[in-house]
């Protein structure tokens, strides 16, 4: 069974207007007129530096069977007589209307995910656990914004029975918003850290606007709580006095790795202790709703014992059982850019972990690196945490304080927080090589890559916005 709508559902869920006819029922949305749009609805969505009316030709060049315009332009107007047009006072909140439209009309599980890290990865980890049970759509790449989610919700087929989607947020008011689109029937918060500081402040306020997930969440959901996290503990407490006399159906599932005084009298459904990890996997054991386990899981880095615990979580509240998570645990593997080991032609292993960065990540991956037990040198290549606002210098000190401490034989740092970034690691009596830049510089590999020997392992590690796959490409990976 396929995805179709009709004009008149079209027309109904978008509060629209119809400028013209030419096709009755439509197959999917899309965005790209770069490929091809047949059966599909365009929607000419506007952006801080496009506005897809100025594309409206090419879309329907690319066979696009209906566009879902704010207004026409002069030179789309001879478009009225060969594609179906629709007029609406905002694009977007069309675009979100439509899909709030289609989730109702779908019968999947809707699966909300956000936090400050792990968000994408216990997404992407949690689809994989599900599908070994369930049809399972899931929010590809970053589609987690205002757009993002719902392009994802409207990615979802009839067939599919359950939907895992990505929330993610730089302002107030933005995970409610998503709340409200999707009417999600499962709900988490990873963690809570220091990311968006810049649209937040502080990270007080990025927990009360993650919080969002649960304070709007229609009462009946299940949700699901890292009890570890200082911040998101307190959102079960909080959840707990709001919904009094919880239905054992609805009952939170918890999880943490710690059994502490809190956990004594909340006792977690999902308790992982890490028995041993290198570099390609985690050895787990622990007990998910009263039945233990041992498995070995194919990725790397500590902090990934949480994500899989969210991820098992998710499954659980969906019904599938303790033996069938446990089961499918070792299949779960990350993704490009996170925690991705490559080999670089020297021989050097490289660990590429350019997705996301912020104080929590970044901390999460040089303790992890320290532990590595390695034949040869360990190498950084750090970028600035993006969207730090007023505590850029304050976290990018910590962090080179932190990383000067570790055993790595050379440090580099990219980035506008360099002078920050450098004095931390000379607060911390750092005696081997370190090179700060602004900006990228294309000889920057250039400068190591000959000392690099086949048994050192290489850490890259920054926010996505600051591209350092550009190094990786100049270190050469042979595998990727």
């Amino acid at each position: 069974m396929s995805w179709e709508l009709s004009l008149e559902e079209l027309t109904i869920a978008t509060h629209g207007k119809v400028l013209s006819t030419s096709k009755k029922t439509f197959t999917g949305v899309g965005t790209d007129t770069r490929k091809s749009l047949k059966g599909q609805i365009f929607f000419a969505l506007r952006g801080a530096n496009f506005d897809a009316h100025d594309f409206l030709v090419a879309a329907a060049a690319q066979n696009a069977s209906a566009l879902i315009v704010s207004h026409l332009p002069e030179s789309a107007k001879p478009l009225l007589k060969a594609v179906t047009i629709i007029e609406v006072t905002d694009v977007l909140q069309a675009l979100q209307n439509l899909a709030l439209f289609w989730r109702h009309n779908v019968s999947a599980k809707i699966l909300a995910v956000t936090g400050t890290n792990g968000k994408t990865t216990t997404k992407e980890f949690a689809s994989t656990i599900l599908s070994q049970k369930y049809k399972t759509q899931f929010s590809k790449g970053s589609f987690n914004n205002h757009w993002g989610v719902p392009l994802s919700l409207l990615s979802i087929e009839p067939e599919h029975e359950v939907a895992v989607i990505e929330m993610g947020m730089n302002h107030p008011g933005e995970i409610s918003e998503l709340v409200g689109m999707s009417d999600p029937d499962m709900v988490l918060v990873t963690m809570v850290g220091r990311g968006h500081l810049e649209g937040l402040g502080s990270i007080e306020e990025v927990a009360k606007a993650k919080e969002e997930m649960y304070t709007f969440a229609d009462p009946g959901v299940r949700a699901i709580f890292n009890i570890e996290n200082e911040y998101t503990r307190k959102m079960y407490v909080n959840y707990l006095a709001k919904h009094p006399g919880i239905k054992p159906a609805n009952k939170p599932i918890l999880f943490t790795t710690k059994l502490d005084s809190f956990s004594q009298t909340h006792p977690p459904d999902i308790h992982f202790t890490l028995k041993d990890f290198d570099i390609t996997t985690l050895k787990i054991k622990g007990v998910i709703a009263g039945v233990t386990g041992e498995v070995d899981v194919p990725v790397f880095g500590e902090h990934n014992i949480y994500n899989l615990m969210a991820a098992s979580a998710l499954a659980l509240s969906v019904g599938m059982s303790p033996q069938e998570i446990w089961t499918a645990l070792p299949k779960c593997q990350t993704s490009w850019g996170r925690n991705q080991w490559m080999t670089a032609k020297s021989g050097a292993l490289i660990l590429f972990d350019a997705y996301n960065a912020n104080p929590e990540s970044m901390k999460a991956a040089i303790e992890n690196f320290s532990k590595l037990r390695v034949r040869g040198r360990k190498i950084a290549f750090l970028g600035e945490m993006r969207e730090m606002g007023a505590a850029a210098p304050e976290v990018h000190r910590e962090l080179g304080a932190l990383i000067g401490t570790k055993d790595f034989e050379y440090i580099f740092f990219i980035g506008p927080s360099e002078a920050e970034f450098s004095s931390g690691v000379k607060s911390s009596d750092f005696k081997k090589t370190l090179l700060v830049t602004n900006t990228y510089k294309k000889n920057l590999a250039l400068i190591v890559q000959p000392v690099i020997d086949r048994d050192d392992v290489v850490l890259i590690k920054a926010s996505r916005g600051m591209e350092l796959e550009r190094i990786l490409e100049e270190l050469e990976p042979v595998e990727t």
